[in-house]
């Protein structure tokens, strides 16, 4: 009997097939498949009855991408949690999505915990569990901030995944033989798109704990990967350590925001294949990419839509409609229209040749490291403070990590720097301003919005009083 599972399809076909890499560990699909049931048997055992949905909160780790399979074969919703939240955020992503256990070995003290499996008992084939990986089923939930202060949940099918692999490998020419190194984070749609890939396509994901250039550059120039998931940081670190990309590495595929021409420029000179790449959590990563060829011709471009995938500028914003597209937030349906399409809060333009060209964020997204910031929670915070009046926060480009938040403050009585701080703790420290500016005054709109692109020019020097130090 042909299984639902994703998985268990793999290891019926190709059981000696490489499946994933942990640290000097591997396991084939059959392998694979075998402590993934016995954790899903664990977890049976110890979720409480009738529950849907569970959190995982955890770093890159083997126990996590074990796990997150084991809750799939159960037939559950995975909610993906940030560990660069605060416990505050936390929460309240929590209680957005009704989720009441967690599955973590951090005493957080939300929802009730549940551990990692620290033995495993050995299942039996035929009692294997499989019911998951329905088409229409939720398979993921990850937050984006939101641009009225507050995150916004993102359910994601296994539709939706499906759709995304199969015009990955159809825009890469994935096979089989391809090993897909992954050192962004699975709690990330760029991390957990390549653990479906793999189950969608047959190929093997080698997982990194953490972030390390040093690592990552050996093992591609060893021949242990053929494809990396990158942000422009990674890309910038990767350079002076590979001269030439070795004959066995593919391509990087890089997403999490614009990269400059200089370091794009220097990855051709070194015949790096970059992929560049827009997506977003509503996405399922990747829609619009850019082919190696083309980079140059084509610099600055994100690229063309990939398979399915229906792309139009509509007053200079970018629509998306697709099979990888969800449909809805949790609890709201603001940024899709009658119509179905997605509203993506980018501004854009086509090339003669229907080449996507993204101008700006019209949502005033803020991208550092990877990182999605919007300004209007962390100026919600700012405010709380009695003495500030107002406060804009705005991107500042970064050389490390691409942008960084800046905040520009008009208050009512003099303040230090060291005073603000505990109104922040609430955000994530990526989120919190690296530079504050105190102002004279904050110009508006006709219709009293600040105007904020006069803080992204020169002009800002006709308002700074002083910056705080």
């Amino acid at each position: 009997m042909r299984p639902n599972s994703w998985l268990q399809r793999q290891a019926q076909l190709y059981p000696k097939r490489p499946a994933f890499y942990w640290k000097d560990k591997s396991w084939s699909f059959h392998a694979l498949n075998e402590v993934v049931q016995a954790y899903a048997y664990y977890f049976q055992q110890h979720l409480p009855k009738n529950c849907s949905r569970v959190a995982i909160f955890s770093g890159n780790s083997k126990e996590m991408y074990l796990t997150i399979l084991a809750l799939w074969e159960l037939g559950l919703d995975v909610q993906l949690l940030n560990t660069r939240l605060t416990k505050a955020e936390l929460t309240f992503q929590l209680q957005d999505a009704q989720t009441t256990v967690m599955i973590t070995e951090e005493p957080l003290n939300i929802v009730h915990q549940i551990a990692f499996p620290k033995e495993l008992a050995k299942i039996a084939p035929e009692n294997y569990l499989d019911n998951g990986y329905q088409l229409t089923d939720i398979a993921s939930i990850m937050y984006t901030s939101g641009t009225t202060g507050k995150p916004k949940g993102v359910p994601q099918t296994f539709a939706n995944h499906q759709a995304s692999a199969l015009a990955t490998q159809e825009n890469m020419a994935i096979t089989a033989n391809d090993c897909w190194l992954c050192p962004t984070a699975l709690y990330h749609i760029s991390g957990l798109s390549v653990m479906l890939r793999s189950l969608v396509l047959g190929m093997s994901v080698r997982l990194y704990e953490k972030y390390d250039a040093s690592k990552l550059a050996t093992d591609i120039l060893e021949g242990r990967g053929t494809i990396a998931s990158v942000v422009s940081k990674m890309l910038m670190d990767l350079l002076p350590l590979i001269h030439q990309q070795p004959s066995t590495f593919r391509h990087f595929l890089l997403g999490g925001g614009p990269i400059a021409k200089a370091v794009l420029y220097e990855c051709e000179q070194k015949n790096f294949s970059v992929i560049q790449s827009f997506g977003m959590t509503e996405t399922c990563s990747q829609v619009i990419a850019l082919p190696p060829e083309k980079a140059s011709e084509k610099i600055g471009s994100a690229g063309l839509p990939l398979k399915n995938v229906d792309l139009k500028i509509e007053q200079g914003e970018i629509l998306l409609k697709g099979p990888s597209v969800v449909q809805t937030y949790l609890n709201q349906r603001t940024s899709w229209d009658e119509d179905d399409w997605f509203h993506t809060g980018d501004l854009g333009y086509l090339d003669e040749d229907g080449y996507l060209y993204i101008l700006s964020r019209m949502s005033e997204l803020i991208i550092s490291g990877g990182e999605n910031i919007y300004p209007a929670e962390v100026e919600q915070a700012l405010m709380q403070h009695p003495l500030i009046q107002e406060a804009v926060v705005v991107g500042q480009e970064d050389s490390t990590w691409g942008q960084v938040p800046i905040a520009y403050l008009l208050i009512t009585d003099s303040l230090q720097r060291t005073e603000i701080q505990p109104y922040l703790a609430s955000l994530a420290k990526y989120k919190q301003p690296k530079a504050y500016f105190i102002v004279s005054a904050i110009p508006k709109t006709a219709s009293g919005k600040p105007l904020k692109r006069k803080f992204l020019t020169e002009e800002r020097v006709n308002y700074i009083v002083y910056q705080l130090t």
